[in-house]
């Protein structure tokens, strides 16, 4: 296992996807949402890192490059975040510390 680092200046995200809700989009392409965050959150995120563990604590089992986001503009998901990313190895067992978590989203920023 490693610790999340990046060393650009975009900003990584972790999410408790227990699930597994990804929709492929195309290889190696895929959708994963609903996500309870502001438009200018998802905005800073694109391009930097997205990190999917099944608890808190447990490395990352699957992740990527977030390409872009889209917003349910109706239904039950109406206002939520689907993030669009590409799948990438090195996303998988990645461990990020237990503070900074609010319920099932951490946001880390290079320091």
């Amino acid at each position: 296992m490693r610790f999340a680092e990046k060393e650009d200046e975009n900003m990584n995200i972790h999410l408790i996807e227990p699930l597994n809700h990804f929709v492929k989009l195309q290889d190696s392409v895929w959708e994963s949402g609903s996500w309870q965050l502001d438009e200018e959150q998802a905005k800073k995120l694109v391009g930097g890192e997205i990190y999917f563990h099944k608890k808190r604590m447990d490395p990352s089992f699957y992740g990527g490059t977030i390409l872009g986001y889209r917003i349910h503009k109706e239904g039950e998901y109406q206002g939520k975040i689907v993030f669009k990313l590409q799948y990438n190895q090195s996303c998988r067992n990645v461990c990020t510390g237990k503070s900074g978590w609010k319920r099932v989203i951490k946001i880390t920023e290079q320091q």
